[in-house]
């Protein structure tokens, strides 16, 4: 019977944890697709969201048999990574300093709510779609 409970609880916590990664990267790219300024030529929320997309699927066949916490940390920070690369490059291509062009993301495409919901968003989907396995301990 506490196997059975233990089955629904984890399914209950995989759909839940699916549920708030799909609103979270919705809200991500609403926050993107609403903040482009085609005259600016600013699409730095596409930007941030192709390379959150390319670290995820470079890391995630790395880590698929990887211990559910350790494939979690390095899913988080690479997508976080890989979410500002493409505005650090864009700024190394135009000779403007990276500071100020992560900066002016920040202020004027809103990169700060777009670079904290893709790795959060990630992390979440990972556990929603990642089956735990209890690791077995001496003795049982």
């Amino acid at each position: 019977m506490s196997g059975d409970l233990q089955l629904a609880s984890r399914r209950t916590g995989r759909v839940a944890a699916g549920l708030a990664a799909l609103a979270i990267l919705s809200l991500a790219g609403y926050v993107a697709i609403s903040e482009i300024d085609p005259i600016l030529r600013l699409y730095d929320g596409l930007w941030m969201f192709g390379g959150a997309s390319v670290a995820f699927a470079g890391i995630a066949p790395l880590v698929r048999r990887w211990r559910r916490e350790s494939a979690l940390a390095l899913i988080a920070v690479g997508v976080a990574i890989g979410a500002w690369c493409p505005l650090v490059l864009l700024a190394l291509r135009a000779h403007i300093p990276v500071l100020a062009r992560l900066k002016g993301s920040v202020f004027l495409s809103s990169g700060d709510v777009i670079g904290v919901a893709l790795p959060v968003g990630a992390t979440l989907a990972w556990l929603a779609f990642g089956e735990h396995r209890p690791e077995s301990r001496p003795g049982e």
